[in-house]
């Protein structure tokens, strides 16, 4: 099951009220609920999870100690097995964290109508926390178009050893809803270890978020920067990892753009951006009908678009306008 909950605030409040109002609500208290870390037994060969030292028999079980199993609290359920060397970084404590980083970073009036929204994907096991702010966002012309653009904050912690702790920074496109990732997605990665410090990792966020003007002023060049068709589908045929089924969704996709956009750079990152924000009839998430991946999957794409966009085909694409 995907959950997802989005609280948009009534009114411009001081920041620590929005988050403590979200926070206090019973679907952010389940996202928010803490894993426990147990040991890992041996029984016949078979690997479990149990409090107990000894199974229903009588006989003792024997602890793999290079492992151990995380469980969700809320759930009682396993959310995956980790090495011994796997440092849980509890979800309260990095949003609290991030949230308080986001206070002194950030005037109180860019707060107004904050967009909290979380999911969870694979049994809670993946969870992204993601700040839109409206109030701090900037208008993005093309020839044809204008929309405005707004900074958005991704917390992204998984407790299956699948993701790193990790947080994106990037604008959301209010016309389609696109997510713009900004930046290097992988400097906003830290494996879950012992070397990993929270306080350290907030001051790397806290740069990132700085940059926003930068980023617009990045976005505005590709709104005007014009492009010849063909030149936009050479560049989706050199993306490096793209199926030939995807250069064809995605050449789809593009000229829907220009439909709004015109033939622009911005049109082809929009394109590009679309994939990895949207679980659509031009990109389903393979098997979302039945199993609960969508938010690792969107985050997995993201991974994917900011290394289409960092490549020397769009890179170069942008040298020779």
């Amino acid at each position: 099951m995907n959950d997802v909950l989005s609280f948009r605030s009534p009114t411009a409040q001081v920041a620590q009220d929005l988050f403590n109002e979200h926070n206090q609500t019973e679907r952010a208290q389940r996202f928010l609920a803490p894993v426990s870390e147990q040991n890992l037994w041996y029984e016949h060969g078979t690997p479990h999870h149990s409090s107990d030292l000894y199974n229903l028999e009588g006989q003792k079980l024997t602890a793999l100690n290079s492992h151990k199993v995380l469980v969700d609290t809320w759930t009682g359920a396993s959310t995956g097995v980790v090495g011994d060397k796997y440092k849980v970084t509890q979800m309260r404590d990095f949003t609290q964290a991030a949230e308080a980083m986001l206070m002194d970073t950030l005037p109180n009036d860019k707060f107004k109508d904050l967009e909290i929204t979380d999911s969870m994907s694979h049994g809670a096991a993946v969870r992204c926390r993601k700040y839109t702010f409206p109030a701090f966002s900037k208008p993005i012309e093309t020839r044809l178009h204008q929309t405005e653009v707004a900074l958005t904050v991704a917390l992204i912690q998984s407790y299956d050893g699948s993701t790193s702790n990790g947080f994106v920074t990037g604008l959301l496109d209010f016309f389609c809803a696109n997510g713009m990732i900004s930046g290097d997605y992988t400097k906003g990665n830290k494996r879950h270890t012992s070397g990993f410090n929270l306080t350290n990792f907030m001051l790397d966020m806290d740069k990132v978020v700085r940059n926003f003007y930068r980023d617009i002023h990045r976005y505005q060049i590709m709104a005007q920067t014009n492009i010849r068709i063909l030149a936009a589908e050479a560049v989706i045929e050199a993306l490096p990892g793209m199926s030939q089924k995807m250069q064809d969704k995605m050449k789809d996709q593009y000229l829907t753009e220009v439909k709004t956009r015109g033939s622009n750079v911005w049109a082809l990152a929009s394109a590009l951006t679309y994939y990895s924000s949207h679980n659509s009839e031009e990109f389903p998430v393979k098997g979302s009908a039945s199993n609960d991946n969508v938010t690792k999957s969107l985050l997995d794409r993201s991974r994917r678009v900011t290394n289409w966009m960092n490549s020397a085909p769009f890179q170069n694409l942008l040298l020779a306008a």
